[in-house]
């Protein structure tokens, strides 16, 4: 799922770590990071606020239910 255009990334890292399982943010370059990784926390953050890093890639979440806590944060899959 694509993150909104102008959240609050303290915010949304926080409602990352109530999630039950892993959540990752997947770069378009292939590379995969772990938001509940104290490291891939503050690259992402640091992505967040330097590039368009940010617009491109997308959030997984390991347990299908956290999809519920980032609702705020992620756009809906497209249905088809």
């Amino acid at each position: 799922m694509k993150l909104k255009a102008n959240i609050d990334y303290a915010k949304f890292l926080a409602s990352v770590h109530k999630c039950k399982g892993e959540v990752y943010y997947d770069t378009v370059e292939g590379d995969r990071l772990n938001l509940k990784s104290t490291l891939s926390e503050y690259l992402f953050a640091t992505a967040a606020v330097t590039s368009d890093f940010i617009e491109n890639g997308g959030v997984f979440c390991q347990q299908e239910e956290d999809y519920a806590l980032l609702a705020d944060f992620v756009e809906a899959e497209p249905e088809g």
